[in-house]
């Protein structure tokens, strides 16, 4: 049985890989609400069907289920920091965690989002917008300055919490000497993502995505999670204790698959602009044209 919170594309996509790596195995797929009894009285009677396995797709869902199944054996995915849902105990004992659970932690791809850009783009000025309502944009801002320090590139953040705030966030960033701007995979950022995007495709910025939803056009760079192959992944671990492996031998596993592609267009006209100071470009592609994957 699938459970998960909340429902989204990219966990529609996870579920995609669990159907592939699961072959023929029937799944039961439920989306819990995000908040309010309602999501707890429909896990309670998920749990009185007594399925074989749980698979927990989403903090939400491993914060719900956690405290209150202690029999059932649980895969979880789709979650970033399983220590702060409270099913694994001690980031340095990936060992240590609740006996019946066991799972996949996917951090998002910040540091690897600033890595591939840096590659790709020479060492650069980088700004985040960030909403400081949205608890999640507020801890990626934190890692965005810390990885970017870690590389040794500037990091400039700037709020905004409605569109209007987006717009001055942006430029203040721009004004501020920033030159590559980073879309994180934060729920606000949807909000300032087609302005910013509007601005990356006109040549105003370079902009650097990592929120897979979105058709990304005007981003010079994609870095996003390989959702697909996340689930394929937690089908195989899912496969280990439905063969009667036990959770509590199997310790927390951390994965990051990426799906990165460049947009070879803006590549060029970036190369080719004659205000440009640092090169803009990598070795090794043979791309006639478009977006190129990998």
């Amino acid at each position: 049985m699938v459970v998960g919170s909340p429902d989204s594309p990219r966990l529609r996509q996870v579920v995609v890989g669990l159907r592939e790596g699961l072959g023929g195995r029937p799944l039961k797929v439920v989306c819990l609400p995000e908040f309010g009894r309602e999501g707890d009285d429909l896990l309670r009677g998920l749990r009185q069907e007594k399925p074989r396995l749980f698979i927990v797709l989403g903090t939400s869902a491993l914060m719900r289920l956690a405290p209150v199944e202690k029999g059932i054996p649980a895969v979880f995915a789709m979650v970033a920091d399983p220590y702060y849902a409270g099913a694994a105990y001690d980031a340095r004992h990936p060992d240590r965690h609740q006996f019946n659970i066991t799972g996949i932690a996917s951090p998002a791809p910040v540091s690897a989002a600033l890595e591939q850009g840096t590659k790709l783009l020479g060492v650069r000025v980088w700004g985040m917008l960030v909403d400081p309502l949205d608890g999640r944009a507020v801890e990626l801002a934190e890692k965005f300055i810390t990885s970017a320090r870690a590389l040794g590139l500037t990091a400039l953040v700037e709020q905004g919490s409605d569109l209007a705030g987006d717009r001055r966030g942006l430029e203040r960033l721009l004004a501020r000497g920033a030159r590559v701007i980073y879309l994180p995979p934060a729920a606000s950022a949807a909000r300032y993502a087609p302005l910013l995007l509007s601005w990356g495709q006109a040549g105003k910025v370079l902009v650097v995505n990592s929120q897979p939803e979105i058709a990304a056009q005007g981003a010079i760079l994609s870095v996003t999670l390989d959702y697909v192959q996340l689930g394929e992944e937690t089908a195989r671990l899912a496969q280990r204790v439905l063969q009667g492996e036990r959770p509590s031998d199997i310790a927390i596993k951390e994965s990051m698959p990426l799906k990165i592609s460049v947009d070879e267009i803006l590549l060029r006209h970036w190369s080719s602009y004659p205000g440009s100071r640092e090169p803009v470009g990598h070795r090794g592609s043979n791309s006639p044209g478009g977006r190129r994957r990998r």
